[in-house]
């Protein structure tokens, strides 16, 4: 059996899958949805992964999407059924899109199979944000990624801190739910993060608040063992509700992660 229709459920977890009819020059298509979807899931890193004849294993190409993604733009869809997709085949180890004119030579992608151990963390109940995110491969970019991460998270709180409104850029931060150094799979991830100021930033990372189901501040009951200005810290946002993201919910199974493993009790 073909290596990837064999593996295609843990491939799919964070590479586009997709299978080419062999009886028609490889006729392959891809949409924009789903391309959409694993950019925003991995930032950019992951792969198309085509694969041909069921019957053969080793029939199956695993394409950076950084080495397509000059190609697929909106003025290549295909016109057709109005659908938001590109269609091309691959002829000779040779990809090439419709509309496009170009073809870029695959043959080095052929036949390499890719690492099967990527585990998720759902961070989303209902399992349609589900981020798995940066494995050991993929650690020479993490300031890159960082920066992603930083933007996206700010972009979510309208750039001020979740507490307190500050705005100052130079003040604000990305602030991890789940620390970054605890779980790979959820460091880029943007449901798994908050816009806090530097000092509450601190403070959360530290554990002496945390955030309830209702994303209430709950301080630790250790508070009479704090310093007096740590404890002024701490009751100023003592029962506060933060302000809610734009864009990407927080993650209750972060919130639960960060109460029962980062939370002191």
């Amino acid at each position: 059996m073909n290596w990837v229709k064999e593996n295609r459920d843990q491939l799919a977890i964070n590479n586009y899958v997709r299978k080419a009819d062999v009886k028609t020059n490889y006729w392959l298509d891809l949409s924009e949805e789903r391309i959409n979807h694993y950019k925003d899931l991995t930032i950019d890193n992951f792969n198309v992964i085509i694969y041909g004849d069921e019957d053969i294993e080793t029939d199956f190409y695993i394409i950076p999407f950084e080495e397509l993604k000059h190609l697929l733009l909106e003025n290549n869809f295909a016109k057709s059924e109005g659908r938001r997709r590109w269609i091309g085949n691959i002829i000779n180890h040779k990809i090439s899109l419709s509309n496009t004119g170009v073809k870029i030579n695959i043959s080095h992608k052929y036949s390499i199979p890719i690492s099967l151990a990527i585990e998720p963390l759902i961070l989303s109940t209902e399992g349609t944000n589900d981020y798995a995110i940066e494995n050991s491969k993929r650690e020479i970019q993490v300031s890159i990624k960082q920066s992603t991460f930083r933007k996206k998270i700010l972009k979510n709180f309208e750039h001020k801190c979740c507490l307190t409104g500050v705005t100052e850029n130079d003040l604000l931060v990305a602030s991890h739910i789940i620390p970054w150094a605890t779980k790979i799979d959820t460091r880029l991830s943007p449901h798994n993060g908050l816009c806090l100021s530097t000092l509450y930033d601190s403070l959360f990372d530290k554990g002496y608040f945390s955030l309830d189901e209702k994303y209430q501040v709950i301080i630790t009951p250790k508070l009479d063992e704090l310093s007096l200005q740590t404890q002024n810290w701490l009751n100023e946002i003592s029962g506060k509700m933060i302000s809610l993201p734009l864009n990407y919910a927080i993650s209750t199974v972060a919130l639960k992660f960060h109460r029962e493993k980062v939370f002191i009790k």
